[in-house]
């Protein structure tokens, strides 16, 4: 039996609606040790973050260190742009933790893309979905 794809990610302009915590994703981040600094520097991730797909898949997950409220993850491009496999592990990750974490009483995640990031990606998430979701990129 085959399970559909779902994206949990929202693809908007503008402003970020009201959060508690709230990552800023600039167009500027190209390499994978930098998106994972940024994230870990935004969200205050833990000492024990290793900066590798691993240890973000279960900081993203948690994020009980927080305040409560809202957070959200605002991208101003998709990052990794010139690294395809790392870019498709980065949004496989972030759709399965908002899709855990959306509904979340303490901590709401919310994913954002620019509206003309929605083709690409998505094309990468299906990618990586059509693959069974196993990374290939560390």
């Amino acid at each position: 039996m085959s399970r559909d794809l779902q994206i949990f990610f929202a693809f908007k302009e503008g402003p970020s609606q009201n959060a508690a915590v709230c990552a800023n994703i600039t167009a500027s981040i190209l390499s994978k040790q930098a998106l994972l600094a940024t994230l870990a520097t935004q969200l205050s991730f833990p000492d024990y973050f290793g900066e590798n797909w691993d240890a973000l898949e279960e900081c993203i997950a948690d994020l009980s260190w927080l305040p409560n409220g809202p957070v959200i993850i605002r991208h101003a491009d998709v990052p990794l742009v010139g690294d395809p496999r790392n870019a498709k592990t980065y949004v496989a990750i972030l759709n399965a933790a908002a899709r855990k974490m959306s509904k979340s009483e303490d901590h709401p995640l919310s994913i954002v893309f620019p509206n003309g990031c929605r083709d690409q990606v998505v094309w990468l998430l299906r990618s990586s979905f059509v693959k069974g979701n196993k990374r290939t990129a560390d």
